[in-house]
């Protein structure tokens, strides 16, 4: 990976965090850690990242909560998200693309698949993206309306 980004995690199971932060290093990132949804915020609000990986499921504020303040702070200009999460209904995924994340990593997780990505997210024009974004946003929308009709 040539890129080495500044990037900010948040996610609140200590053992996961460490994963992802020695990952990160070990690849040349500047990273910061954050246990929680309200110190990512605090984060946000006063340093610049290129990439925020963000846990969905935390106490207090969740991702969602995250991802909403982002947006009516307008703090997401400029800093792309990986989610990680190991919700991985449809619906919460799909609320996901249409809230505009840029990936989604699943929990359990590799530590050079999320690489992979991490990278991937990092250096993909916008408009890759974007594009990447609709195609899954569509391909969720699909599986989500096919789940319905078999639950009726």
């Amino acid at each position: 990976m040539d890129k080495h980004a500044r990037i900010l995690v948040v996610e609140d199971e200590d053992s996961v965090r460490r994963l992802i932060l020695a990952a990160l290093k070990d690849e040349g990132h500047e990273v910061t850690p954050c246990a929680s949804g309200e110190q990512g915020m605090e984060h946000l609000r006063s340093a610049d990242h290129e990439l925020l990986v963000l846990d969905l499921q935390m106490p207090g504020m969740s991702g969602w909560d995250v991802l909403e303040a982002m947006r009516k702070e307008h703090l997401r200009e400029g800093i792309r998200v990986i989610i990680l999460t190991a919700q991985s209904q449809e619906r919460d995924i799909l609320r996901g693309w249409r809230m505009g994340v840029d990936h989604y990593c699943m929990k359990p997780f590799e530590p050079d698949e999320f690489l992979a990505v991490v990278d991937h997210v990092l250096t993909a024009s916008p408009e890759r993206l974007t594009r990447d974004r609709q195609a899954e946003l569509q391909k969720t929308q699909l599986l989500h309306l096919v789940d319905t009709v078999f639950e009726g």
